[in-house]
């Protein structure tokens, strides 16, 4: 039996949902099946994998699974596992002829099927829980008798099983990627690109736009290298990029110690290349700043939560019209629905129903920063929807500005990448 066969068949007949054929599927189990098999169990044996299924006389037997090896691993998540036909999972409605997994026809069938059924379309990785998640929050209703149930309907227990079936798959490490051989050295023409870029800009390597270009270059080289293997998924986050393997395998990078917004000292050598003692000075110098700063700006956080919330625990929400000319130009994004901004001379609000409308438009945007209501009131416009619903609540809500503030200065006590980023001209004039 082909593998593609023997895995939709699986899935069909419900064979993984137990524990041992998830195991014996997708990683190296071995030992020999006690008592009587069950119907899509797989074994292996010194010659081939076996997989035991129907048989054409209403029964089953044991068969050899193709294109597998016995004592390997017969189904890895992260395989390609061939095209899909509509119907091979419960929520699949079209035909995918590439980019699909072992791993995303698990997860669909374990995952998304049991909890809500046909409700949900097929996913294909990589698959972000929270966007699901918050789809599904949004759609979900009270749950209501089974004569009353709406087949289309998402409801309150649908979400319950989907938050069971995401922690039942959480428990198969399986599913979790890790580093790789390849991913844990540098590329292999580093050396030569690093001492390229330096002679390129000599003169210009305190300057930290041009070190943020260069390791930039460097850390692109190095994602280019480990394009399609298995640790991008465990790389996800960019600051696995340009911190922890960027000073482990490419370029120490600048070291400032104390001297806040100067010019930093470009070290040469990764972490893999050993310390370069020319250069210890700046390294024990940013160890004793990151040792201070650790301290320092959580005092400083704190103080700003406190200030912040003496300062705003008064103040209210007016429905009146400030009657401010400023506002700073931003894009729509579904992240400003609630706010207002400028057509013309007309002052519109961006709702759920109208976004489609102005999505990725930018427009002149009413903001918080330039209210002029008197007091140290806001008023409804330049707050925007979400906050004017709750009009003596502005105290508690402005909570979260020195909650981020407190995260960003906590942040940059620890290691954090050097990025340029484009100017906003009109606004940064202002």
């Amino acid at each position: 039996m082909n593998r593609h066969d023997y895995f939709i068949g699986s899935m069909k007949a419900k064979a993984h949902y137990n524990r041992e054929w998830m195991l014996r599927a997708m990683t190296t189990v071995i030992g020999e099946i006690t008592g009587a098999p069950k119907p899509w169990s797989l074994r292996h044996t010194d010659k081939a994998v076996e997989v035991y299924v129907p048989n054409g006389n209403n029964g089953f037997g044991w068969e050899v699974l193709e294109d597998t090896k016995p004592f390997q691993i017969p189904f890895i998540y992260h395989d390609d596992c061939g095209p899909l036909r509509a119907g091979d999972v419960e929520n699949l409605k079209v035909d995918l002829p590439d980019n699909n997994t072992w791993g995303d026809l698990i997860f669909n069938s374990r995952v998304l099927v049991y909890s809500l059924g046909d409700r949900y379309p097929y996913q294909q990785g990589p698959i972000e829980i929270k966007k699901i998640a918050k789809v599904v929050c949004d759609k979900m209703i009270n749950d209501v008798s089974e004569a009353e149930e709406d087949p289309a309907q998402i409801y309150v227990k649908h979400y319950k099983r989907l938050g069971r079936s995401i922690g039942d798959l959480c428990g198969y490490e399986i599913f979790i990627p890790s580093m790789t051989e390849l991913s844990l050295q540098p590329p292999p023409d580093n050396k030569e690109l690093r001492d390229r870029l330096f002679k390129e800009h000599e003169g210009q390597l305190d300057d930290p736009v041009i070190q943020a270009k260069i390791q930039d270059i460097m850390i692109k080289n190095y994602m280019e290298m480990i394009k399609g293997n298995p640790a991008e998924g465990f790389l996800l986050k960019a600051k696995s990029f340009k911190t922890a393997i960027k000073r482990m395998f490419l370029i120490h990078g600048p070291e400032g110690g104390f001297e806040e917004g100067g010019r930093a000292t470009l070290i040469p050598n990764s972490l893999l290349e050993g310390l370069d003692v020319n250069y210890y000075p700046e390294m024990v110098n940013s160890l004793r700043a990151g040792s201070f700063f650790r301290g320092a700006l959580t005092a400083l956080a704190g103080e700003d939560v406190d200030l912040m919330n003496r300062v705003f625990q008064n103040a209210k929400i007016v429905p009146d019209f400030c009657g401010t000319e400023e506002q700073f130009i931003q894009p729509v994004t579904e992240r400003r629905i609630g706010r207002h901004f400028l057509i013309g001379e007309k002052i519109v609000q961006i709702t759920e129903e109208n976004i489609g409308e102005y999505k990725g438009r930018i427009y002149p945007m009413y903001s918080p920063a330039y209210c002029k209501t008197p007091n140290g009131d806001m008023c409804a416009i330049c707050a925007g929807a979400k906050i004017a619903a709750f009009p003596d609540s502005l105290g508690s809500m402005i909570g979260d500005i020195p909650s981020v503030m407190m995260a960003r200065m906590m942040a940059s006590a620890h290691a954090k990448a050097l990025q340029t980023t484009d100017l906003d001209v009109e606004n940064f004039l202002r």
